[in-house]
């Protein structure tokens, strides 16, 4: 006798004097109770990983009354898709040991996380007809993403083939809910970073901007009202008069003006829509991304730093560039007409932007600037981060002079280092218009190319700033 027959012998014994069962095939055998499972009938559905919380909810919730066994299934490559004609291989070489259950958390952005099943095969009946259900996971070597499978076995009978086919229509519909993603601020990274879960999909806590914090002019206040805020609040009438909910803004402006902040702003104030957020790398899976968001809608697309990938073609280097730029567009352009999808692309640079992106109707509706702060919005600015701080007459005035021409960043770097000089000199948060001299007339922010980028300070602004000093040097 060979090994391999011997050791699939010894196998049948140990299910016929129902000792424990090592292997994926014998504890098939077992439950089906037939020596050939090659008269099982299958269908199976393949999954974003996101979808992982909401495929074991509807698994357990469904078969929970059932009385299931649940075991792990080794899985001997995470680049290969497990199927169930695989767990009842008999081979020596390709036999599929039983593990013990293995759990992930997942950051769900609830206080405790959702522990995920990697793999598992629930054996359970309907009735007097056996059933099998198998949840799995794979990443594809070719494009780097993780899929998750679930697949339903059973006999030829009535009472099974019904349930399966009622199985998996609850569990796409429980994914087309997504109960557990829906309404929050989502984003992909590559690892789990520091937190040790599960990392493809984050949930973040961003910070409530309330309308005060949004240091605007009331014209540029006016266009994000009307454009985003009242559209939102008319969707259901619009949809009622045949009126397309899916719109595109384009926010443009120099760095530091605050176009991160207008986002956050429209994220926290915009109720019952989930945001997702991806950067300009990330364009090349932005179909998945897309799909994400259509089906968590109503909500928020947001492509930040947008002409990093629309650039003007004669900018795109290569053809990978070329199909990137091809996809963004497209898949902007090919949503059907009932979505209810928000997208909102930043970008510092509105000139290099490719010209179909930034303005063809379908793809972007509005463009908003968001410009360097005037006069007035200085003034709120210093009120805002200054708050904690007293001013000497005229001291305010003066930072609202030296600052023309600088970026929300500018002034808020600013208030924060004549909040450190007052500390360092009595602690008595007091700024003088000496303060605001020196802070404002820093020679090595003004002098330095890269520390006036960095504090968000313009040329144009360095530029008056210089002009001023030379002006005062003169004699006569």
């Amino acid at each position: 006798m060979s090994r391999e027959s011997s050791i699939n012998c010894e196998l049948t014994k140990d299910i016929t004097m129902t000792e424990v069962i090592r292997f994926t095939w014998q504890a098939l055998h077992a439950h089906f109770k037939t020596d050939d499972l090659l008269e099982l009938t299958s269908s199976h559905r393949r999954f974003y990983p996101h979808l992982l919380p909401d495929l074991q909810t509807m698994i357990e919730e469904q078969i929970a009354p059932l009385s299931p066994k649940l075991v792990g299934v080794h899985q001997f490559y995470d680049s290969e898709p497990m199927k169930l004609s695989d767990l009842i291989i008999r081979q020596e070489h390709a036999v599929v040991p039983i593990t013990p259950l293995q759990y992930q958390d997942i950051d769900i952005g609830e206080e405790e996380p959702y522990a995920s099943l990697h793999n598992g095969l629930w054996l359970f009946q309907i009735g007097d007809e056996p059933v099998a259900v198998f949840l799995s996971q794979f990443t594809a070597p070719y494009n780097g993403m993780t899929y998750v499978q679930v697949e339903i076995a059973f006999l030829p009978g009535e009472q099974a083939c019904d349930f399966s086919r009622e199985f998996l229509r609850k569990i796409q519909e429980g994914c087309e809910s997504s109960r557990y993603y829906r309404n929050k601020v989502l984003s992909f990274e590559e690892d789990a970073g520091t937190s040790g879960m599960q990392g493809t999909m984050r949930v973040h806590g961003l910070p409530a901007v309330c309308r005060n914090d949004l240091v605007l002019s009331e014209a540029t206040m006016a266009r994000l009202d009307a454009h985003i805020f009242d559209f939102d609040g008319h969707r259901e009438e619009l949809k009622r008069l045949g009126q397309s909910t899916q719109k595109g803004i384009l926010l443009y402006g120099p760095p530091g003006t605050g176009k991160t902040h207008v986002i956050r702003h429209v994220c926290a104030n915009l109720p019952g829509r989930t945001t997702v957020l991806v950067t300009a790398e990330q364009t090349i899976a932005i179909g998945f991304y897309i799909a994400l968001a259509r089906t968590l809608q109503p909500s928020i697309v947001v492509l930040e730093d947008v002409d990093l990938v629309g650039r003007s073609r004669e900018d795109v280097h290569g053809q990978k560039a070329e199909r990137l730029l091809n996809r963004l567009l497209n898949e902007m352009d090919g949503l059907e007409s009932g979505t209810d999808i928000f997208f909102f692309l930043t970008t510092n640079r509105p000139e290099d932007i490719e010209e179909a992106l930034a303005s063809r109707p379908g793809r972007v509706d509005e463009a908003i600037e968001i410009p360097l702060p005037d006069a007035g919005c200085r003034e709120r600015l210093i009120a805002l981060y200054g708050g904690a701080l007293t001013f000497e007459s005229g001291a305010v005035a003066d930072a609202v002079a030296r600052s023309d021409g600088s970026s929300a960043v500018y002034v808020k770097e600013m208030v924060r280092r004549l909040a450190q000089r007052s500390l360092a000199r009595d602690g008595s948060h007091f700024v003088s218009r000496d303060d605001v001299e020196v802070v404002f007339g820093d020679s090595g922010v003004l002098s330095s190319r890269l520390n006036r980028r960095i504090v968000g300070l313009t040329d144009k602004a360095s530029r008056r700033k210089k002009a001023e000093e030379d002006d005062s040097d003169c004699c006569g």
